[in-house]
């Protein structure tokens, strides 16, 4: 497993214009820009170093991103969903999304042997990418996973996920518990 600290040490020679925090000893949280076409974003990436990487899914130990600024647009009633690819809530926090959705957390795209400089910000600056493609046509060009029927058309599930929790993202939905009171 890759350290915080080294993750961090990596960043700072990969991308030395992002600014690092620490807010604990296993989380570094890096804010920078990226700029896949014409618009710059400001992109705010979370990692917290797992106590215990076995037996978690990829979805726990990913880093989280966020794209700060400027806000992400949707696309109501688009076939592709409102904004798709974005968790809207994340087991790993009670903060509200969107959170970019970039790997398949059920096929190991991402571990903890994974420098972020060499993973997440390329994939980040990729969905950035499709999504400027995707506000222009309406169809996403990247790969990924949609809850959609074989057809060209959705189901009456993932609409239904949409207009009531604005995400068609299963993992959004189904590993996401409330906080207890």
């Amino acid at each position: 497993m890759i350290t915080v600290g080294n993750q961090v040490s990596d960043m700072a020679d990969v991308f030395p214009g992002w600014s690092c925090e620490r807010p604990t000893s296993r989380t570094a949280i890096w804010i920078g820009q990226l700029q896949p076409h014409k618009t710059i974003y400001t992109v705010r990436v979370e990692y917290t170093e797992p106590l215990l990487p076995e037996g978690r899914s990829a979805l726990y130990v990913q880093p989280l991103v966020e794209i700060l600024n400027p806000k992400l647009k949707r696309r109501f009633g688009n076939a592709e969903g409102s904004l798709p690819h974005v968790y809207v809530a994340h087991p790993r926090t009670n903060r509200s999304g969107p959170f970019l959705c970039l790997f398949d957390d059920k096929k190991s795209q991402w571990t903890s042997e994974d420098l972020i400089s060499n993973t997440t910000i390329p994939w980040t600056s990729n969905w950035l990418s499709c999504y400027e493609s995707w506000l222009a046509t309406g169809t996403w060009f990247g790969t990924g996973k949609h809850i959609q029927t074989e057809s060209s058309g959705r189901n009456a599930i993932s609409a239904l996920m949409e207009h009531y929790n604005a995400t068609t993202s299963h993992a959004a939905l189904t590993r996401y518990a409330p906080p207890t009171t």
